[in-house]
């Protein structure tokens, strides 16, 4: 499992991919959009910096269209547990800092830095449009909000979609479109948003055994 598609399932992923036609929006050039645009980038940021924690269902369509699902928590800054349901064999972790997938199939366990995957802008606590991403465009209708976003010292390595229901304002679905053009679609499903969520999700068992004994709890 490479690591563009490792991150997908960890979900950092959008609705629809970036629009290709979209100038990239930097920092200053944020303040140029339109008033309305303006206002609903503000009120996504707004509505991303409120959640402390949440809680929701999930659909994951990879990149080869196999459909998986299962339980999203996380908790800023940086925690997240994605739980696959059966026959789904993985489990992705970050204790805050360090984002763990775990096939418990194939006994293998990956880490990367929280940092480096299209997940970042959900478990910072201090995330900004203009500053943290580039946003590559905005598409909106009376029912919903598109923002495109890339990291500017990344492009090459693809691009993400968040997508935002009006009335109330809430993340419904993000998709992660990869360097070789393959999207990973995630929809999220009764979001449950600043929940108490224990301090065990963001433990795993580790399925390697150590030194021929069983496996062990981290």
């Amino acid at each position: 499992m490479n690591r563009i598609l490792a991150s997908a399932l960890a979900a950092a992923l959008l609705a629809s991919a970036a629009p290709a036609a979209a100038a990239p929006v930097s920092r200053e050039a944020v303040e140029t959009l339109s008033t309305t645009e303006a206002q609903d980038l503000a009120a996504v940021q707004s509505y991303l910096k409120g959640i402390t924690s949440l809680r929701a269902g999930f659909q994951q369509v990879a990149p080869n269209r196999q459909v998986s699902a299962g339980t999203m928590s996380l908790q800023k800054p940086g925690k997240l547990r994605f739980e696959y349901t059966p026959p789904t064999p993985i489990l992705v972790v970050s204790d805050g800092t360090v984002i763990t997938l775990i096939d418990y199939d194939l006994k293998q366990v990956t880490r990367w830095p929280i940092n480096d995957t299209p997940l970042r802008p959900l478990v910072r606590s201090d995330f900004m449009f203009g500053e943290d991403v580039e946003v590559l465009g905005i598409r909106r209708n009376a029912q919903w909000i598109n923002v495109a976003i890339t990291d500017p010292k990344k492009r090459d390595e693809g691009r993400m979609l968040l997508t935002f229901s009006r009335n109330p304002l809430k993340l419904t679905e993000w998709q992660v479109l990869d360097e070789r053009g393959q999207t990973t679609i995630v929809t999220l499903d009764d979001l449950q948003t600043n929940v108490p969520l224990d301090k065990s999700l963001w433990t795993w068992k580790d399925p390697r055994p150590k030194r021929g004994g069983p496996p062990t709890k981290n």
